[in-house]
């Protein structure tokens, strides 16, 4: 406590003395004139911080949804690679019950569109494979 006290005196002393001098400089009129300042930072409009901050915030969003579906697919990913390894019949439950669900879910339209991307998955091999050779 005492250090602190000791600090703080010395401190208003050289606060006393740092005024004294800049008097004495201007008694004696030994400074030197001040050039005029140049301005440094341009005027900034309200566009502009505008267009910043949109540009900042679209950034921080995509970064923050790709972030959370990167982790969200990971532990996903995780915990199905953790079922099939550690809790088998678990699996097996689930795995019944999506092939049942796949079956009903497999309309005319479902299946004309498994054949067309089969078929154009076909048609793109052949075409590289025509133009490689």
């Amino acid at each position: 406590m005492v250090l602190i006290i000791i600090i703080f005196f010395i401190s208003i002393i050289c606060l006393f003395g740092m005024i004294m001098y800049r008097a004495w400089e201007i008694k004696t009129s030994r400074l030197e004139a001040e050039s005029p300042r140049r301005k440094i930072l341009p005027e900034i409009y309200f566009r502009q911080v505008e267009k910043i901050m949109l540009y900042l915030t679209k950034h921080l969003v995509q970064w923050i949804v790709l972030s959370v579906v990167k982790y969200w697919f990971i532990l996903s990913t995780k915990t199905k690679k953790y079922i099939v390894k550690n809790l088998p019949k678990i699996h097996t439950f689930f795995k019944k019950k999506s092939k049942t669900l796949n079956q009903k879910k497999n309309t005319f339209m479902r299946r004309a569109i498994l054949e067309s991307r089969t078929k154009i998955r076909r048609i793109k091999e052949k075409v590289k494979k025509d133009h490689e050779e």
